[in-house]
């Protein structure tokens, strides 16, 4: 019984946190980042502030709510990657997390963060969450495959820059799509440099 009810909670939590995040997007979109406020988006969604903030710490954390789940995607892509080369799993790593950014709400919240990024509204915290995915990365691709976390992590940096980027840089142009093929490009002329320096024996 306590289980129906704790998976009853869950779905319940999960429910509730979509509708957050429809919400926002929703007013995102219509009236930019800056301009809406929490109180706004609970009003739309139909819950109250204490549970907006259950669920988020802050507004800003709407906005990067696929970061956490990009992290540990690429985290276990790059555990489960099967090449025994560092730069195969970062660049594995770092096309499972594209593909995953050009799908749903998630390429949606990028277009969101491509427009706030454009006017300066971005809050500092991406780029704390950022370096945390960067450094968790390397330090798995360097334990998996007994690499030196001096050469793995400059390739993740290179990687992860060049795919922000290019992302920021493509969903400026609406019509343009979410900018997949352009961050797959970046993603490849970023580590085109360290497979040079790194040849593959025939």
């Amino acid at each position: 019984m306590s289980q129906v009810i704790a998976n009853g909670h869950e779905v319940r939590r999960r429910r509730t946190r979509q509708t957050l995040l429809d919400s926002a997007l929703h007013l995102f979109e219509s009236q930019g980042y800056a301009e809406t406020t929490v109180a706004e988006i609970v009003r739309r969604a139909g819950v109250s502030e204490r549970t907006f903030y259950v669920h988020f710490p802050a507004k800003e954390d709407l906005l990067f709510s696929h970061v956490q789940d990009f992290a540990e995607l690429a985290w276990r892509t790059a555990r489960e990657a099967e090449s025994p080369l560092a730069i195969d799993r970062v660049r594995a790593a770092c096309q499972a997390m594209i593909e995953a950014a050009c799908r749903g709400d998630a390429a949606q919240f990028a277009q969101v963060r491509a427009a706030a990024g454009l006017r300066g509204e971005i809050p500092r915290s991406l780029a704390a969450q950022l370096m945390t995915l960067a450094r968790g990365l390397a330090n798995r691709v360097a334990a998996a495959t007994d690499t030196p976390i001096a050469s793995v992590a400059p390739m993740v940096g290179a990687a992860i820059g060049a795919v922000e980027a290019a992302g920021l840089i493509s969903s400026r142009d609406v019509e343009g799509g979410n900018g997949c093929e352009e961050m797959s490009r970046a993603l490849d002329a970023a580590l085109f440099g360290f497979r040079r320096q790194h040849p593959v024996d025939p």
